[in-house]
């Protein structure tokens, strides 16, 4: 039976946990298949067979190998095979014939090992309290890309990707590198609090979650996501390699483990190291001490020792004359989460640095926050009555707020203004041509959609806000938050499901066109029972052709080419 077929057929049976990290380390969109052929067909492309090939361990190669000279093999082990899709399945322990040929290239992957320059490891506790500053950096990151992704419009540049201009403005705001920035983004994507959708990275509804949680609570959910990444059978090769030499880099666990690491450079097992440096499950290379407990899936336990290397949070503000804030320590996120609805980051880091223009104010009344609520908190958390630069900006931010509004037409946008001078200022600006404004009765009009209009206009320093058609303020965190990544996968999963099984129940002869049509793709033999006048015939066919009804193919025991009615097949198998 064919690699595709087989493989359909594992996917077909894959739980959703499975098939959601398959189609994100492949950046495959569900969307994209009619059924599980399709998703197949994907998987065993060049591309996707040496992503899937660099992540095979130690172990994994030792037991495919195993089952390929026909020995014995643990169960737990074929579960593990069968999960990671190297065989049929738990089962049908058989190696893929892809994949079998792949082991065959390299006879001598089972016994490779990375060979580095020894590093001499800092003491256990210089690493523990640099690994709970990398971890509430990267908290602090996640949080700062979720608000970042609220007020500005970032497109997905190519599969999974961010745009160049995006990364360098987050790497600059966050004062990390630019690999630093696309590893936090995609430890966003597989936790679930940034998604993709209509070629647009957003906040999900569970980054709402994210916001309010405690510490604790956001780490895990990132150490869950790199487990996910690293997966239960590269967990377990990972925590045996460590439990046999502590004083191994990670860079080198991994390097042992995997000794197919570096044939695709793309591969998951590659970005190991570098998303557990950014999570505080290591520095340099070397683990925290509550590594084993992580791999052995004992987060809670991890997350205890964690604690104790947080930086202590704090409920105190300066509030200074030119408009900037000081956070002497890190905030609760019940205070964080407040402040930063009306405020920007100007630094991240212990101390952090928050400054107040009329556009982070206008956010905040966006969200539904008053001028009362945003003077009160900042006197409650600085102890002291408001410098008159700040209580004079958010006396006028709130009294102009409102002025221009944006609402939905019938084929874009309307933009309103109480104030006709403002209006045509923004007729006349030279920045905003390129979003073809112009005048109507009582308006201005414009193609775009609201949210392109809305973020057009804001960055330009125009304090817009968005509107419904009964005039409610909409507040931009509940855009695009009525769906969260796993609902809109469960979603494309459901429909992909229900496709499948509509083709495989269709009429026996669409049933027969299809697995011709996938036994051409994939250049598989057909094992075809046909009834010509009563008298049934067996054929062993290579496919060349499906046309008008009939199929053309080579016959391998008579050796001559033959040409078939479909409606007289009674059985097809793909062989």
């Amino acid at each position: 039976m064919s690699d595709l077929y087989r493989l359909a057929l594992a996917l077909r049976s894959a739980d959703d946990a499975a098939l959601s990290i398959l189609v994100h380390e492949r950046s495959l969109s569900l969307a994209e298949f009619k059924d599980f052929f399709d998703l197949a067909q994907a998987v065993l492309t060049p591309k996707s067979q040496a992503l899937l090939v660099s992540s095979l361990s130690n172990s994994e190669i030792g037991s495919l190998r195993s089952l390929l000279a026909e020995e014995k093999v643990s169960k737990e082990q074929v579960s593990f095979l069968a999960s990671d899709l190297f065989v049929w399945s738990s089962k049908e322990p058989v190696v893929y014939d892809w994949l079998a040929e792949r082991l065959k290239e390299n006879p001598r992957t089972a016994s490779l090992r990375v060979v580095t320059e020894a590093l001499k490891a800092p003491d256990q506790e210089s690493i523990d309290r640099d690994c709970g500053i990398h971890a509430f950096e990267a908290m602090q990151s996640i949080t700062e890309l979720i608000f970042s992704l609220d007020q500005h419009f970032v497109r997905e540049v190519s599969k999974g990707s961010m745009g160049l201009p995006d990364v360098k403005r987050l790497s600059s705001h966050l004062g990390k590198s630019k690999e630093y920035v696309k590893a936090i983004l995609e430890l966003a994507k597989v936790s679930g609090v940034v998604a993709i959708s209509d070629k647009r990275f957003h906040p999900t509804d569970l980054a709402d979650s994210w916001i309010g949680a405690d510490p604790k609570t956001r780490w895990q959910l990132l150490v869950n996501a790199w487990l996910a990444i690293v997966g239960a059978s590269g967990a377990k090769e990972l925590a045996l390699q460590h439990s046999q030499d502590p004083s191994k880099s990670l860079n080198e666990l991994v390097g042992s483990s995997f000794p197919l690491v570096n044939a695709s450079a793309q591969s998951r097992i590659g970005r190991i190291p570098e998303l557990a440096d950014a999570i505080g499950l290591s520095v340099t290379g070397f683990a925290a001490s509550w590594l084993p407990n992580v791999l052995a899936g004992k987060v809670v336990a991890a997350t205890k020792s964690l604690e104790q290397r947080l930086p202590a949070q704090q409920e105190r503000i300066i509030v200074q004359a030119d408009l900037s804030i000081i956070a002497p320590g890190p905030l609760s996120s019940s205070i964080e989460i407040e402040l930063r609805k009306f405020t920007d980051t100007e630094n991240i880091g212990l101390a952090t640095g928050y400054r107040i223009s009329p556009l982070s104010l206008s956010c905040g009344l966006e969200e539904g926050l008053t001028e009362k609520q945003i003077r009160a908190l900042l006197e409650k958390l600085s102890g002291s009555p408001l410098p008159q630069p700040v209580d004079y900006l958010i006396s006028e931010t709130a009294t102009r707020f409102g002025r221009l509004k944006i609402k939905a037409g019938e084929s874009g946008s309307v933009l309103t203004s109480t104030d006709e001078l403002l209006a045509t200022q923004i007729l006349m600006d030279s920045k905003l041509k390129a979003y073809g404004l112009r005048k109507s009765e009582n308006a201005i009009v414009s193609s775009l959609e609201p949210e392109s209009l809305y973020h057009a206009l804001r960055d330009n320093g125009y304090l817009a806000i968005r509107v419904d058609q009964n005039d409610k303020v909409i507040a931009p965190s509940a855009i695009h938050k009525n769906s969260s990544h796993a609902a809109m996968f469960q979603d494309q999963l459901t429909r992909l499901r229900k496709q499948d099984l509509e083709i495989a129940d269709q009429a026996p002869e669409s049933d027969v066109d299809r697995k011709i049509q996938l036994a051409l793709a994939s250049k598989s033999i057909l094992l075809v029972e046909i009834n010509a006048n009563g008298k049934v015939m067996n054929f062993v066919l290579e496919p060349i052709g499906l046309a008008n009804g009939r199929l053309r193919a080579r016959d391998r025991k008579a050796d001559i080419e033959r040409t078939l009615p479909v409606s007289a097949i009674t059985s097809i198998v793909i062989g």
